[in-house]
């Protein structure tokens, strides 16, 4: 499974009230709510969870075919460590057990499912244009013949002459930051 999710933590920061009545309890469970309230930085670690609950929502979502669906709870993170800049842990789907890696800059927040193996983060939205372009180096298809389509769920998938070539990537962008996830195993 592939997921990702990026956190412009200025926008965030400015147009999120997350200590709001009730905000917490909708979205994290008793646990996660312990985990960001007793932390040295209670806000980063709200939207730490944040983008950890999205990555895993975009692989289930993606492997399952579901609908789109707004349900934060059914997600729950666990054994999170921050360390160096770095964040780790595993989020729980029904009976999926996702492990996360994060990285934690000053200003954006980036997470990938473990076993994504490369990502790339842009200050700028062009990172739609950087997933093309690593797929036709990768597997020696014209640039302009690879496009982007979504399937029915608003699934993004990519297509070679409107063929599906069955590559697992995703894509996520906020505020000024874009980011992309994608297995490399193109065998």
């Amino acid at each position: 499974m592939i997921g990702n999710d990026i956190i412009d933590l200025n926008l965030a920061f400015k147009q999120s009230n997350w200590q709001r009545r009730g905000f917490l309890q909708k979205i994290f469970t008793t646990d996660e709510q312990d985990f960001i309230l007793n932390a040295e930085n209670p806000e980063l670690n709200v939207w730490l969870l944040w983008s950890m609950k999205e990555s895993v929502y975009k692989a289930v979502q993606r492997k399952y075919h579901l609908e789109p669906f707004n349900n934060p709870k059914r997600f729950v993170c666990k054994q999170v460590e921050i360390n160096s800049g770095k964040a780790r842990g595993v989020v729980c789907f029904e009976e999926d057990a996702c492990e996360i890696n994060s990285i934690l800059f000053s200003d954006v927040i980036h997470t990938c499912t473990a076993n994504t193996e490369f990502s790339f983060i842009s200050e700028n939205k062009n990172s739609r244009i950087r997933l093309l372009q690593k797929i036709s180096d990768q597997k020696n298809i014209p640039l302009e013949s690879l496009n982007i389509s979504k399937n029915k769920q608003g699934v993004p998938f990519l297509t070679y002459r409107g063929d599906n070539l069955q590559i697992p990537f995703s894509l996520s962008h906020h505020g000024d930051y874009s980011a992309f996830a994608l297995s490399l195993n193109l065998s």
